[in-house]
């Protein structure tokens, strides 16, 4: 098991300056038409996330009291809730915790979710006061990875879960395939405008490493509008080994899956092409020619 990255130093105003662009980021993040995701579309979530999303909340909603780390708008928190646990959520962003806790009191579920605002860098978790600590596309954006996990093995009773869906990205080989394809591939931005923004690719190319150096010490991160996108991405499956037993792990959803939904072609087709080489890749992922762009981890507190 590698060890722990070395402990990143930066000014206390540069890291305030960072997480207030973060949270702005979140609180406003919604459907971008010429820059679409997969869970953008549900047909195509479902064919590519559904069964791991699936899997997270059914392992997360076994246990009674649940925290959820970067609850966004709430709706996996809502879910898990709506099977019975007592479920807290977190977020940076003061705006998507009032989101999330308008519906959950449209639910029927406020007795049983609450939401609150918190720098997941700097939280402080209370002592042995959950069974389970959920985590979906939350950790690639922590600084301070190896302290919430800290914290995170503190919140938790002996023998607790954490249950964790995150994306780690890809090797730069496929980041590479990637960005020439996109950058070749009729899209639903324009090449003119795909051109404009070429000087984005240094950051989609980055390492984890050169990302959190240029977000602490550089003139401005490589994202300008997510500060902490991807900082820790890489770290995620080694910093939950040592910490956490691990009880199930694996791999999903290549990173080419990504550039399928920017295709210019019709929804249809879109769908058609991820069904077609799905059954491929899953053959060549099984035999580890290729790699998920995205990890499941089950872990059980020691």
């Amino acid at each position: 098991m590698s060890s722990p990255p070395a402990p990143i130093e930066y000014s206390e105003g540069r890291y305030r300056e960072l997480i207030e662009a973060e949270a702005r980021h979140w609180e406003r993040s919604d459907f971008d038409p010429v820059n679409p995701q997969l869970w953008d579309d549900p047909e195509l979530h479902g064919i590519t996330l559904g069964a791991p999303h699936r899997h997270l909340v059914e392992r997360a909603a076994r246990h009674a009291r649940v925290l959820e780390l970067g609850c966004g708008d709430g709706d996996l928190s809502l879910e898990i809730a709506g099977r019975g646990a007592r479920v807290t959520g977190l977020d940076v962003s003061e705006v998507r915790v009032v989101r999330a806790e308008t519906e959950a009191a449209a639910r029927g579920l406020g007795a049983r979710a609450t939401f609150r605002a918190a720098d997941l860098n700097r939280v402080e978790l209370p002592a042995g006061a959950f069974d389970c600590v959920v985590a979906h596309d939350a950790l690639h954006h922590i600084l301070e990875l190896e302290r919430l996990l800290d914290q995170v093995e503190r919140t938790l009773v002996p023998g607790g879960a954490l249950v964790v869906s995150d994306f780690v990205g890809a090797g730069r080989w496929e980041k590479l395939a990637f960005a020439i394809g996109y950058a070749a591939l009729p899209t639903m931005m324009p090449y003119r405008t795909k051109w404009a923004r070429r000087g984005r690719a240094k950051a989609f190319l980055a390492s984890e490493e050169q990302k959190r150096e240029a977000a602490t010490q550089g003139t401005a991160p490589l994202d300008d509008s997510s500060p902490f996108e991807g900082v820790s991405q890489e770290s995620i499956v080694s910093a939950i080994g040592r910490r956490f037993e691990v009880l199930e792990t694996f791999t999903f959803c290549p990173l080419w899956y990504h550039l399928v939904p920017k295709l210019r072609i019709p929804g249809a087709g879109r769908r058609a092409l991820l069904r077609l080489f799905r059954p491929i890749d899953s053959a060549l992922h099984g035999a580890r020619f290729t790699r998920g762009s995205y990890v499941f981890i089950e872990g059980r507190r020691r």
